[in-house]
């Protein structure tokens, strides 16, 4: 059985491609995601609990998100979760918890993030390239285009601008 989840953590290993034979692109990292509280005594913020989890990207996903997440991101994750039980070298029984990804982005709440829509001519196969302009994106300077016209009211009715 799977369920649905949506996650947020912070990427624990640098994603990487995975294999398999049929071809279509896959990618993985692992994420963790940390309970945290105040100690009463230090005041200080701690780690009190960590859920570790893999995280696989497939197709178009698996490119876009090689060329964008990076260990130490902070992601918010919706996907697929399964619960899987193997057998460890040592003869005792461990657990993974596995989330194939359907949304995947950074977490704004730690920081800025830039959205660029892929636009692929010969399909999903043109994942080189796609990392290549990825790549780019992180040296370019930041663009100086004016926002789309949307037809959205520039502020809430009702909204007084600030005083000076």
């Amino acid at each position: 059985m799977t369920d649905h989840i949506t996650l947020r953590g912070v990427v624990g290993t640098e994603p990487r491609t995975s294999g398999g034979n049929s071809g279509t692109p896959i990618a993985k990292f692992r994420m963790v995601s940390n309970e945290r509280r105040q100690d009463p005594e230090s005041g200080q913020w701690i780690d009190v609990h960590s859920n570790w989890y893999t995280v696989s990207c497939f197709r178009a996903m698996a490119t876009n998100m090689l060329a964008s997440i990076h260990m130490g991101d902070h992601v918010v994750v919706y996907g697929k979760m399964q619960v899987r039980e193997y057998d460890r070298q040592d003869g005792t029984r461990g657990f993974s918890v596995d989330i194939e990804a359907m949304a995947l982005g950074h977490d704004l709440r730690f920081g800025v993030s830039r959205f660029e829509r892929v636009r692929r001519a010969g399909g999903d196969d043109n994942a080189e390239q796609h990392l290549r302009h990825g790549k780019q994106d992180r040296e370019r300077e930041e663009s100086t285009d004016e926002f789309p016209v949307t037809g959205w009211p520039d502020s809430e009715p009702g909204a007084d601008t600030e005083a000076a």
